[in-house]
């Protein structure tokens, strides 16, 4: 091969392996491609403000309404212990500072919906000539700005509204709007009862209630957590005062306090007089009372249920219109449920248990729960009360156990309070050999049996010294046993059943 050959084949061999470096960098390392152009991202527009102030500038306001009545409220005082004063005075009601000051900390920056005109060659167009509301919002400056209202804009919720320094005309919201133009009786500082909402707190707090229905009849009921009231013979939970004395059953009661402790007030409608009476229920009311055992009340008057709502009034309110010494009644609205209980039969809020057997007179209680025995021997010791009063204490040994006196006491009202659902139908089949029994041993020597016949899985015939006339629920049984239970693993029987 020649010379020049050779270096032709060498080269393109060069040639070759550059053109392949080339390609190999072009595919192993490509170049990057060009970043976009950023784009400019859209921009809010500004909000228009009719007033755009800080909280803290607000010294307070008046409402100028159509009718031609004002009112105006003032933070008074130095910073740091200021209070909201109001005119014109309420001559019954405090005014709510709370609703005060959270309304001056709204019109403190007032943000419009939309701008509709500026310069307006004709405010009519608008209701603005002649407005339905003014608002006059002064600052801690000596400076105020005052903010009119018109109609209300074919547009979903929204009302014209311009100011004092400016004629540009806006839309604002329709919440906004129900804030700005609320009456003076809107601000009323409105008695309320605690809200309890954890049940053991509910039976444990309220201690004292009294309904009236429409016909005049009192149901009054007190709680009794020691069992100390007079005719409490079967140690129950809740005692009947009225429309006579009687021990109440747990369970209904605690139903009736979940409404009870629940009611709330929905809205202040506004002031009534006695000729509206008949139209809203109060010519024959209902009433409600409610004490805690902190001391706090609520009584009510009640009206009659329109549509779902309820018609209420504070009750002393109601008594100072009847004695002349307020000319208006301020109607307030609750749910219908607060106040499902006004009909309420008290016959079902009693006991109905098949015996009454005075715990002074009992000697020993022995239960049988098909097969598992408790026998509980009671025994009783003089002490004093912390105040230095003499007290008979009643204690037992469960099962050679101490027992306290609360749980004592508990277990034993637990196991008179067997409620009677009903008699028994007329030929109704039960069990003839007895599941459980309770046999009550008294001190003068004598016995008292109850037998427990299965019905079906929930009922079961009640029979009480040999004869069963009633029927009850298998859940007395199983209350009544866990109580027990708990009593001898130390820890308390609740005040109330658990369920």
């Amino acid at each position: 091969m020649s010379k020049n050959i050779r270096r032709i084949l060498i080269a393109a061999a060069a040639f070759a392996v550059l053109l392949l470096a080339l390609v190999l960098l072009k595919y192993v390392f490509p170049e990057k491609e060009p970043l976009p152009e950023p784009t400019p991202s859209p921009t809010q527009a500004p909000a228009d403000y009719l007033i755009r102030r800080t909280a803290s500038e607000v010294s307070g306001f008046t409402c100028d309404y159509r009718d031609g009545s004002t009112f105006t409220a003032d933070l008074t005082g130095e910073e740091g212990e200021q209070s909201v004063t109001a005119f014109p005075e309420d001559a019954f009601f405090g005014y709510s500072s709370a609703k005060l000051r959270s309304l001056m900390y709204t019109v403190s920056s007032v943000v419009a919906t939309s701008k509709i005109e500026e310069d307006p060659k004709d405010l009519s167009d608008y209701g603005l000539d002649e407005p339905s509301f003014a608002m006059t919002v002064r600052f801690t400056d000596g400076s105020s700005t005052t903010l009119f209202l018109g109609n209300q804009a074919p547009v979903q919720n929204y009302y014209y509204a311009n100011t004092d320094e400016d004629s540009t005309v806006y839309t604002i919201g329709g919440y906004l709007t129900g804030l700005l133009t609320r009456r003076p009786y809107e601000y009323r500082e409105i008695d309320s009862f605690p809200a309890y909402k954890e049940k053991e707190d509910i039976y444990t707090n309220i201690r004292h209630f009294r309904m009236t229905r429409r016909d005049g009849v009192n149901i009054e009921i007190f709680l009794d957590p020691d069992y100390s009231m007079e005719g409490n013979i079967i140690l129950s939970s809740y005692m009947m005062t009225q429309p006579f004395v009687s021990p109440c059953t747990a369970d209904s009661i605690e139903d009736l306090l979940d409404v009870l402790a629940t009611i709330s007030m929905e809205a202040i409608l506004g002031d009534i007089t006695a000729e509206q009476f008949p139209e809203y229920g109060f010519d024959q009311p209902a009433r409600l009372f409610l004490e805690d055992t902190l001391g706090h009340q609520l009584e009510l008057v009640i009206g009659k249920v329109n549509e779902g709502r309820c018609y209420a009034a504070i009750a002393r309110q109601y008594e100072a219109f009847l004695a002349g010494e307020t000319e208006y009644l301020t109607l307030l609205s609750f749910t219908e449920t607060d106040f499902d209980w006004i009909g309420l039969n008290y016959m079902n809020l009693q006991i109905r248990t098949p015996w009454v057997v005075n715990i002074r007179d009992a000697a020993a209680v022995i239960y049988d729960f098909d097969g598992e025995i408790y026998d509980m021997e009671l025994y009783e010791y003089d002490d004093v009360t912390g105040s230095g009063l003499p007290v008979v204490r009643t204690c037992s040994h469960l099962n050679g156990k101490d027992i306290n006196e609360t749980n004592t006491k508990r277990i034993y009202s637990r196991t008179l309070n067997f409620r009677q659902v009903n008699s028994l139908p007329e030929g109704a089949s039960y069990d003839e050999a007895y599941t459980c029994s309770i046999t009550i041993r008294l001190k003068d020597g004598s016995e008292r049996v109850m037998t427990f016949h299965r019905m079906n899985d929930r009922q079961y015939a009640c029979s009480l010294d040999g004869v069963a006339e009633y029927y009850i629920y298998l859940s007395n049984l199983t209350t009544l046993q866990s109580a027990l239970e708990r009593a001898m693993d130390d820890r308390e029987v609740p005040l109330v059943y658990e369920r």
